[in-house]
């Protein structure tokens, strides 16, 4: 057969039959052209590719039965005993997972705010204690017992605990202060927890520190929280907000272990940035650093420019390797006290111990 070109309109035609799947015959009878020349021209039209002549429902049909066919085959010859085949709807699983959560949330203590009411006509007091350190051959265990007990004592008088209560040091922490430990972890936890009993009745709230979160870290166990279950305590996580309600008034006061723009020349600095930061309070106290400092002063405030204190707990343990090398003082032994007033808005710290609980002893003498 002669070769005729193939002009334009052809060429338009067969791309439209092309596009619409149409077969090799079908194109034959429409355009008068050879099987040959079309499969040459269709390539060309296709960028180099080759026509594929569509196959038809029945051989597709064929094709899809041999395939299965193959694959039930090959399948029969391995026998799975017990796979789990991994087409699984988990809409179910989420409200299991929001169950749970919310059943764990009931359980935990932990709080960021709670408030205390205290029935009394007269004064009462809080004494802050920071830093125990139970454990370490250089914290001071007779005044730490001695003040206890004055605590346990004393009328009007309650205890707030601000972290450190065991020294704490394991291998997944600092491991060179293992070689300060007067005796073991598991030991520690058993004094801290006699120690909180003793004085159950007069504990009000515990935050956590650094010490006592190594423990969390390296086994999911929170002591503080174990402290404040046996002292039957709120229990403030690494710090939060008590609301002290006496008679017609009410005190706020905000407690953290550790936080924020420490200055050496200056201890209550992180207390007042505490102040800036957080909302104002009435008492701020951190601990940490086991500095002992006061502060008096009239202070702006949401509340107005009224008196405020702001505290640095001091610490029993006197000695620091670590802060010696740091360039640090020794650690100085305070306990501070603050006395509140249920009449009217009134509030005195003491960083003396003995001595503020004999002035709350004055101020109530006629009570």
């Amino acid at each position: 057969m002669r070769y005729r070109a193939w002009e334009a309109k052809e060429i338009k035609t067969l791309e439209e039959m092309l596009k619409k799947n149409r077969s090799v015959e079908e194109i034959k009878k429409k355009l008068g052209r050879s099987e040959l020349s079309i499969l040459n021209q269709a390539k060309k039209i296709k960028g180099g590719v080759e026509f594929r002549e569509p196959s038809t429902e029945k051989e597709s049909a064929i094709e899809t039965s041999q395939k299965t066919r193959r694959t039930h085959i090959e399948k029969a010859a391995v026998n799975f005993l017990d796979i789990r085949v991994d087409h699984k709807d988990y809409k179910n699983v989420w409200p299991a997972i929001l169950d749970f959560q919310n059943v764990l949330e009931e359980k935990s203590i932990e709080q960021n705010e709670a408030t205390i009411k205290i029935r009394t006509k007269g004064w009462v007091g809080i004494a802050f204690v920071g830093d125990l350190h139970i454990g370490n051959m250089a914290t001071d265990y007779k005044t730490m017992l001695y003040h206890r007990d004055l605590i346990a004592k004393a009328k009007n008088l309650y205890v707030a605990l601000n972290g450190d209560y065991c020294d704490n040091y394991l291998p997944s922490s600092h491991i060179a202060g293992m070689f300060e430990a007067l005796f073991p972890p598991a030991v520690q936890k058993n004094l801290a927890k006699d120690y909180i009993e003793t004085i159950k009745d007069k504990t009000l709230a515990l935050v956590a520190g650094c010490h006592d979160l190594w423990g969390l870290k390296a086994s999911d166990w929170d002591l503080t929280e174990y402290l404040a279950k046996h002292g039957e305590a709120i229990y403030l996580g690494s710090g939060g907000v008590l609301w002290l309600k006496l008679g017609k008034q009410t005190y706020k006061i905000m407690m953290r272990h550790k936080y924020r723009f420490n200055s050496i020349d200056n201890p209550t600095f992180t207390v007042k940035k505490m102040f800036e930061k957080c909302g104002g309070f009435d008492v701020g106290v951190v601990s940490h650093h086991h500095t002992a400092s006061m502060e008096e002063i009239n202070k702006e405030g949401l509340d107005g420019n009224l008196k405020r204190i702001f505290l640095r707990a001091g610490t029993y343990k006197i000695h620091d390797r670590y802060a010696k090398q740091e360039g640090f003082v020794e650690g100085s032994i305070s306990v501070p006290l603050v006395l509140f007033n249920s009449k009217e808005r009134d509030l005195r710290g003491f960083q003396d111990l003995k001595e503020g609980i004999e002035y709350l002893n004055y101020l109530n003498r006629g009570d």
